[in-house]
């Protein structure tokens, strides 16, 4: 089990006249498995988000690699952040977030859908925050060929998690995610006198835990 622990400073860089922020995210410190990763390889992010939390460009999703697979399956479905609808809502409401992955037929996912409850409030650090869980269930479906060679990927991924939202503060206060990807992966390939058949299976459980240090 490989245990990575993040400490990051966002803060909003600019505000823009129709409300849009300018988000920067940096990650200070790193360590994983008890080694503490050296300051130049720590990434530094700037993103724009519209007032409700969605981006403010169509985010651009690179293809898959089955060299990186792992790392790109952790990538499109670990970065569900937190967004909220144009309409009022009440404790017991839901809504949801579409996100386009680009993927051709007979690929998946094309499209994600995020689902969001407002399950109501809780206490967190003193603060009352409103209390909202995210789910999403998508099957995984990916293929490659080449001359003397396919590879076909079939599975699927779950994400279930609560964010606790301070209102006042207008930011996530608390996180909790849980991520689960299972898939198969079926290669066929010429060796010059037949074709060789391999499968192999991966299960991954990602666990996600994050709280707001600053400002109390």
């Amino acid at each position: 089990m490989e245990v990575t622990e993040l400490w990051v400073r966002e803060q909003v860089e600019q505000i823009r006249p129709n409300g849009n922020l300018v988000w920067s995210s940096q990650v200070t410190r790193c360590v994983i498995n008890g080694e503490v990763i050296p300051a130049e390889k720590l990434e530094r992010t700037v993103s724009e988000l519209t007032p409700l939390g969605y981006p403010a460009r169509p985010i651009t999703i690179p293809p898959p690699s089955l060299n990186q697979l792992d790392d790109w399956l952790l990538d499109l479905f670990g970065g569900i952040s937190l967004v909220f609808p144009l309409s009022e809502i009440g404790i017991g409401d839901r809504w949801q977030q579409q996100i386009s992955v680009g993927l051709k037929p007979p690929n998946e996912p094309r499209r994600l859908t995020v689902t969001y409850r407002l399950d109501g409030k809780e206490t967190v650090d003193g603060r009352e925050c409103f209390k909202i869980s995210v789910q999403l269930q998508s099957p995984v479906k990916l293929a490659w060929e080449w001359k003397d060679a396919s590879v076909v990927v079939t599975g699927g991924a779950k994400v279930e998690g609560v964010f606790w939202f301070d209102p006042a503060l207008g930011s996530v206060r608390r996180k909790r995610v849980n991520l689960s990807i299972s898939y198969t992966v079926e290669s066929e390939r010429w060796d010059g006198f037949q074709f060789v058949q391999t499968a192999k299976f991966v299960n991954q459980t990602t666990e996600v835990e994050g709280r707001l240090l600053s400002p109390k």
